[in-house]
């Protein structure tokens, strides 16, 4: 038995060795401003970005193989105002728009089904986002220090928000959260100061530690004996619910 196991670990390290070395020799190409590599697919994933452009209009195709993938801090750092990013690009990789502090508006496509880690963290000038409604989940961190964040529209498609998703987005006014949802990560919406209304459906079984701590002005709709309430009392956040005195009484806090 012990002999299998060590076979098993050598077999393993093998694997994730040749999967190391099979990434390091991926040919990088490079096409007018972006540089991309062909994926096991034959489609091409934009892995850096060196224009100029005030707003950047993301091509569809590279090397003509279709793209369908910003890869991992692809255009990190960048000060252009507004990207397009094409029809057909399913996955946004982690910091791919970091520190994009100039970014005011981004149209993603109804074929993203990924928003990677970190996706739009820092973008301090993104003032709305409309999530499409081919993405399932949320990434940690995605719209972090979003300061001008005013307006995000979650799709029903979505069933979990990850650690500190809408964190420091000091301009987010409110948030409905669908009923496809049932897990709110940590710090989700930490020090949103300007959230002042959210809706919570039953849906939602799990909320992590802080996800709506520091927030001042915040009163939640919620349904009784939800998870959301529970969380709501145990934490001091006001809440009311949707049927009782047409929404003016809540189980912690009358509303003045």
């Amino acid at each position: 038995m012990k002999r299998f196991f060590c076979l098993l670990l050598t077999l393993t390290l093998m694997a994730a060795v040749s999967a190391a070395c099979a990434e390091e020799e991926r040919e990088i190409r490079t096409e007018g401003d972006y540089r991309y590599a062909l994926l096991d697919d034959g489609t091409a994933e934009i892995t850096a970005y060196w224009g100029y452009a005030e707003a950047v209009q993301i091509p569809a195709e590279l090397g003509g193989k279709p793209v369908t993938r910003i890869g991992e801090r692809a255009f990190e750092y960048f000060t252009f105002a507004n990207v397009t990013i094409p029809d057909g690009v399913t996955d946004i990789g982690a910091y791919a728009f970091f520190t994009c502090d100039s970014l005011e508006s981004v149209a993603i496509p109804d074929s993203v089904t990924g928003l990677g880690d970190n996706a739009f963290d820092s973008c301090y000038s993104l003032a709305e986002v409309t999530i499409p409604d081919s993405v399932t989940s949320i990434g940690d961190s995605v719209f972090r220090w979003c300061f001008n964040l005013t307006s995000v529209t979650i799709p029903d498609s979505v069933t979990s928000i990850g650690y500190g998703a809408f964190s420091w987005c000091r301009g987010l006014r409110s948030v409905i959260i669908p009923g496809s949802v049932t897990d709110i990560g940590a710090y989700a919406f930490y020090t949103c100061d300007s959230l002042a209304y959210a809706v919570i459906p039953d849906s939602v079984t799990s909320i992590g530690e802080y996800a709506f701590a520091c927030c001042p002005s915040l009163t939640v709709t919620v349904s009784r004996g939800s998870q959301a309430e529970r969380y709501c009392a145990e934490n001091g956040i006001r809440y009311i619910f949707p049927d009782a005195d047409g929404g003016r009484f809540d189980g912690a806090f009358p509303l003045p």
